[in-house]
């Protein structure tokens, strides 16, 4: 079973895959997941295994299953997770532009020490045909395997003109001292070091190589929601107020409830209170008729008990 095939099923079977292999993940919108490995533009993950790995970071979890709980989500509300997939992807591309201004301030000044500026021209134009040529190769390889040979053969036909221009300028070369020549150029999309001289098939390996479409992939994901992160910033901002809003009257309807409750649980209290008051004073008051009642008995007796003594 392919990678690939792999990962789909795990898309598919969410967290019951890794359960039935006896790990516990935490839910998609956990903040230990990698939000853009959930949008597939993670440049950690379209790097790995290349020199600019090293410089990408992401200590966040990259589980297939989770893309899949996250695609169901997204199909029922708008997460805006490619907001911090922009961010991630900008600074990326300062990383990766900041190692190519480096790298060309090195090769140039190796080049201004032993070139002069009509070899430094040729030397560019060189490069410039080799990216043009490394490049094409890979469009070509790509329509063949679509099956789109028109387009595939027009191309082979610029491919040839790239290569007569090369070669004239490859002939031009010769005849400078070959410790004059500037060999190397940076590549302006992925930073990689190239030799002008490199066949066509090192520039094919290069330019369909994994870092370079990685990078590729990168630029082209940042550019597309640039065109839009303005509007989607506003959304999110609009989005997470409303939320804010919700949990405010939630709270406040919970609050009022608590009163509510109070409010009915004091009402109960007061009325048992004045229950037993009136019980209490109602028993008084008997208490008190009885001792009176009593008092009257007493006094009546003790008036019989005189009266009946002064008759005998």
């Amino acid at each position: 079973m392919t990678d690939v095939m792999r990962e789909m099923i795990a898309q598919l079977m969410g967290q019951q895959r890794a359960e039935e292999e006896g790990r516990k993940l935490p839910p998609f919108d956990h903040h230990s997941v990698c939000r853009s490995y959930l949008q597939g533009c993670c440049p950690k993950e379209l790097l790995s295994d290349t020199r600019l790995e090293s410089m990408m970071s992401c200590r966040k979890m990259h589980e297939p299953a989770h893309k899949g709980e996250y695609n169901k989500a997204q199909e029922k509300g708008d997460l805006f997770y490619d907001v911090e997939a922009y961010e991630e992807l900008d600074d990326a591309i300062h990383i990766v532009d900041h190692e190519i201004r480096r790298l060309q301030d090195k090769v140039k000044r190796d080049a201004e020490q032993n070139l002069d500026i009509n070899e430094q021209q040729r030397t560019q134009k060189i490069f410039e045909l080799n990216e043009q040529i490394g490049t094409a190769l890979v469009q070509i390889e790509a329509l063949g395997n679509e099956g789109r040979i028109n387009e595939s053969v027009e191309l082979i036909r610029k491919v040839d003109e790239f290569k007569k221009r090369k070669r004239e300028l490859d002939n031009e070369m010769k005849s400078v001292n070959p410790a004059m020549v500037q060999r190397l150029r940076v590549c302006e999309t992925c930073s990689a070091q190239l030799n002008i001289m490199d066949h066509e098939t090192r520039l094919q390996d290069h330019y369909g190589g994994k870092m370079h479409l990685g990078m590729v992939e990168i630029r082209e994901r940042f550019a597309e929601m640039k065109k839009t992160i303005d509007e989607r910033r506003a959304l999110k901002k609009l989005a997470e107020e409303k939320e804010r809003s919700e949990r405010r009257n939630q709270r406040g309807r919970s609050r009022s409830r608590d009163r509510k409750v109070r409010s009915r649980s004091r009402e109960k209290k007061s009325h048992r209170s004045r229950s037993r008051s009136k019980s209490r004073s109602h028993k008084e008051r008997r208490r008190s008729r009885d001792r009176k009642s009593s008092r009257r008995d007493s006094s009546r007796d003790r008036f019989f008990k005189i009266f009946l003594f002064n008759i005998y």
